[in-house]
């Protein structure tokens, strides 16, 4: 059931009505389609009960257009500045000791100008593309009350009147309604077509102008260089042979001047041509500057939205960021903590390293203490019988002495 039901309901009870008009529904018909007419109208009205608030959620449906239009545009303006730039270089160039560069500007210039053009229709094709999402929604919200609103007439008129004429009137002014809107799009499309052929003319005629002009001045200074040439050997003729070859010289002057003459004509009539292809250039750039304005309108419009969708950006990065912030004062106190489990392991693994290094250290003190102790013993053991046999070697020399003054004085 839904739509696809009340879909049946409205052909069925089309189709009946153009069978026989005059033919009157009975009873039961008549409690029968009111029936399914209502039920479909309920569920109608249950799906338009459930859809989302459109504007409620225009932001989060509009937020996936807009980048892609956004970078094309960007583009499109890089491209004109560069446009511009390489007209007025041109507009420079002039003479002929600037032709080669003339040239590489020239094409240059349509490299840029089909950049531009191809750019232009990427925008156009991304515009048709993006369809208005929040549009649409309300359309089908509006398009579906209307719905609910023709099944209760309906319903209202068959229970009244047994027949269903309000609802027939509205299936052919939709078929009429559809049958214009195809002849619309297909004058659309024609048109669209038109303008395209329209555009590749009016490209094919700027680069076949561009190349006459360029042919032109390319002749000009031939024609100028030409003159010059012969008016030197003219000169230089006069100048070294005026009296033997003057009648010959005559001659060429007026062989010369009459050709200077066909040259100036020729000169003229480029200039003429010059002035009515300028004269085509002015109506050309007149119609592409009125479509730029339109396009720039276009391109006004989806940056004002593309200046809301990005202040909802803004606001989601300065949320996303707050929480990066927390997240690292959180990782900063977790990191802090480990410092401090590692720096009291450090200090317990450095207690046990002083208490070894103290333990070899006391082990060490004793034994050369000992060792001392040991060699203090020894020397006072050895300084003490020094002592004794110090003692015993003076008491020795002392009784000898003694008996050898006692003889010195009895030989006196």
């Amino acid at each position: 059931m839904g739509k696809e039901d009340t879909r049946e309901s409205v052909l069925l009870g089309s189709r009946m009505a153009t069978r026989d008009d005059a033919l009157a529904l009975g009873p039961e018909q008549s409690h029968r389609i009111i029936a399914v007419l209502e039920e479909a109208a309920e569920k109608l009205g249950f799906l338009g009960s459930i859809m989302p608030d459109v504007l409620q959620h225009r932001d989060e449906l509009s937020k996936f257009v807009g980048d892609e239009i956004s970078r094309i545009i960007q583009e499109q303006r890089q491209l004109e500045a560069r446009y511009e730039k390489l007209i007025a270089q041109r507009s420079t160039l002039k003479g002929l000791a600037n032709k080669s560069r003339y040239k590489e500007i020239q094409a240059e210039i349509q490299e840029v100008s089909l950049a531009l053009r191809e750019s232009t229709k990427n925008l156009c094709r991304n515009l048709k593309d993006n369809p208005n999402i929040s549009g649409n929604l309300l359309k089908i919200q509006r398009e579906r009350t209307e719905l609910i609103d023709l099944l209760t007439d309906s319903c209202r008129q068959i229970g009244e009147t047994r027949s269903f004429q309000a609802l027939v009137s509205v299936v052919e002014d939709s078929r009429l309604a559809q049958s214009q809107q195809s002849e619309l799009v297909r004058r659309e499309k024609e048109a669209t077509q038109t303008v395209k052929k329209l555009e590749a003319d009016l490209f094919a005629e700027r680069a076949d102008h561009s190349r006459q002009v360029t042919e032109n001045k390319t002749t000009m200074v031939d024609l100028k260089q030409t003159l010059l040439k012969v008016k030197s050997k003219t000169s230089v003729d006069v100048k070294y042979s005026r009296k033997e070859h003057s009648a010959r010289v005559s001659s060429l002057l007026r062989v010369y001047e009459q050709y200077e003459r066909q040259l100036e004509g020729k000169v003229k009539e480029m200039e003429r041509l010059k002035e009515v292809e300028a004269a085509v250039n002015v109506q050309t750039m007149e119609f592409l500057e009125k479509k730029r304005n339109q396009l720039q309108d276009e391109v006004d419009a989806w940056e004002e939205r593309y200046v809301e969708e990005v202040g909802e950006l803004e606001r989601i990065c300065d949320d996303l960021t707050n929480e990066r912030n927390e997240m690292l004062i959180k990782l900063e106190g977790l990191k802090r903590r480990k410092q401090i489990e590692t720096e009291e392991k450090q200090a317990r693994e450095d207690a046990k390293a002083l208490a070894v290094l103290e333990e070899q250290a006391r082990t060490e003190l004793e034994r050369r203490q000992n060792q001392a102790a040991t060699q203090i013993q020894r020397v006072m053991k050895e300084y003490v019988l020094r002592q004794i046999a110090n003692k015993s070697k003076k008491g020795k020399k002392g009784k000898g002495g003694a008996k050898g003054k006692g003889g010195k004085k009895g030989k006196k």
